[in-house]
């Protein structure tokens, strides 16, 4: 009897780890482009999904990212500026071409001036 419930614990122990993997989904399946996903990556947990600098990140490190909806930003930068930004860094913000090429950040810098520049 107790072998039984022995059997019995590891097979539910066992379901329960399929059924934990079968939830894992890969991250980048959950957005339509592959720049939505690195935005998502890379820039979001500061810059927020809306780009107003809202991220989690930001607020919990209590950084101030830069709001990619003011309109300022736009006016007092231009792409080779951002570029730079992105690339190097800038202040709080980390260099990115450990992660990202050239092509990456311009994709990137295009997906927000896309979605966020007014």
């Amino acid at each position: 009897m107790r072998h039984l419930a022995v059997v019995i614990v590891m097979i539910i122990v066992w379901l329960n780890g399929l059924i934990w993997l079968g939830r894992q989904v890969d991250p980048s399946t959950k957005y339509a482009t592959d720049i939505e996903y690195k935005y998502a990556r890379y820039c979001a947990g500061c810059h927020g999904n809306d780009g107003q600098g809202n991220g989690r990140i930001g607020r919990f490190k209590k950084l101030d990212p830069a709001d990619l909806t003011d309109n300022n930003l736009w006016e007092m930068h231009d792409d080779e500026q951002l570029l730079d930004s992105i690339n190097d860094g800038k202040d709080d913000m980390p260099a990115f071409h450990y992660y990202l090429n050239d092509e990456e950040q311009r994709e990137i810098l295009d997906y927000i001036k896309e979605m966020f520049r007014p």
